[in-house]
């Protein structure tokens, strides 16, 4: 059977491109390789904003937790830094609900989803992608398209069979447990740790999803993840002494920024098949979910119109914001790593809850760069490499 599009991958940004597309009227084939959705290890947090992005309501059957704000540690833990209330309130997801809800709007509109669907090949006409193969329950078919969507995360089987340059496509490992019967105090408050002893070139994360339960987690590059998760579970006995393991996850998370092309032909891609996370964070639900909308918004244009060169109406809209924080978050990555933990504890004591913010997220960093600057070893080290 043939589609109007193709989207490869049942994540936040290939629901959101299949909704955007369908809603249009034209036939949707999303294919999913797993057999539940939100299988991918994930810390689950998004703002209040992340909801408006993808057009559905916090209701209670998919947040697991209110949020009011985050605490960052430095390696010296008494200076953390707090941010609390407005714009710093968010929720710790259900995700596979979160999915689901976003699977219902998406094949309410029309959308074809199909699960246990893993995508084998893409089958070219000369230079040109017309077909997929995928197996289903041990049954292998075929579907053509006119546009295909690559949201097929990290090693993306679109991205490789369509040749798309993945330079810069950095991925930092990760390693999560999911913990119940923790001791964490103010669990409406979500805590990243900071430090090259604690989470060398990357950092540590306890999110409480509820009373019971706690997502714990690291990102780190060069060293072994769990060994330095299981380090810090035991350097923090106040928290973890009389917990328990219940699930082990991991995977990779792109921070190498956004690849240089996501339009190719009549392919493209999104979410963290193209390296759209915000690399400080690691945070990609966002991210995706607006690549997704993007993306499929600029397919039904090029379909309505009959002109598959709209699609480059994609990566415009998308990089007008979302790129150009990407690409903001990584020059501050950058930065940092080169940090010793003596300059990441310096630096805690110059800095404010609005400052983390903004430098995390990749929003007004050259504010913060010039409030630097005033301090002559952070201005060499760190606001030089900002502005």
């Amino acid at each position: 059977m043939d589609y109007d599009a193709i989207v490869v991958g049942a994540g936040p940004a290939g629901l959101m491109a299949a909704r955007a597309i369908a809603k249009k009227g034209f036939s949707v084939l999303i294919l999913e390789k797993d057999r539940d959705l939100g299988t991918k290890a994930c810390a689950e947090a998004v703002s209040l904003a992340a909801f408006e992005t993808a057009g559905i309501s916090p209701t209670p059957s998919i947040i697991s937790n209110n949020i009011n704000g985050a605490i960052v540690y430095p390696p010296d833990e008494s200076k953390g830094i707090r941010m609390v209330g407005g714009s710093n309130k968010g929720f710790i997801l259900n995700k596979p609900l979160f999915l689901c809800a976003l699977a219902s709007e998406a094949v309410a509109a029309g959308s074809d989803l199909q699960m246990r669907a893993e995508a084998k090949e893409i089958i070219m006409e000369g230079s040109w992608p017309k077909a997929v193969t995928y197996e289903q329950r041990g049954e292998v078919k075929r579907a053509g398209f006119k546009v295909l969507v690559g949201a097929d995360g990290v090693g993306s089987l679109v991205a490789r069979s369509c040749a798309f340059n993945m330079e810069g496509n950095e991925l930092i490992p990760t390693m999560q447990y999911v913990m119940v019967n923790c001791n964490i105090p103010e669990k409406d408050m979500i805590r990243t740790y900071m430090g090259n002893d604690i989470a060398p070139l990357g950092y540590a994360w306890v999110f409480a999803k509820n009373e019971y339960m706690a997502n714990v987690g690291i990102g780190v590059r060069g060293v072994p993840a769990k060994q330095y998760l299981d380090k810090f579970i035991q350097n923090h006995p106040d928290m973890f002494k009389n917990a328990k393991i219940v699930r082990e996850g991991g995977g990779g998370v792109p921070i190498g920024g956004q690849i240089p092309e996501i339009v190719k032909g009549n392919v493209v891609l999104c979410g963290d098949s193209s390296g759209q996370v915000i690399p400080i964070t690691g945070g990609g639900i966002r991210t995706s979910m607006a690549a997704g909308k993007c993306a499929g918004e600029a397919i039904a244009e090029a379909l309505e119109a009959k002109d598959l060169s709209l699609l480059s109406n994609y990566p415009e809209r998308y990089n007008e914001y979302w790129g150009a924080r990407i690409i903001r978050s990584l020059k501050v990555l950058k930065a940092l790593e080169k940090l010793s933990d003596d300059d990441l504890n310096l630096l805690a004591g110059l800095i404010t809850g609005d400052d983390v913010v903004d430098l995390a997220n990749g929003l007004d960093i050259r504010r913060v760069a010039s409030k630097l600057l005033k301090h002559p070893v952070v201005a060499m080290k760190i606001a030089s490499k900002l502005l």
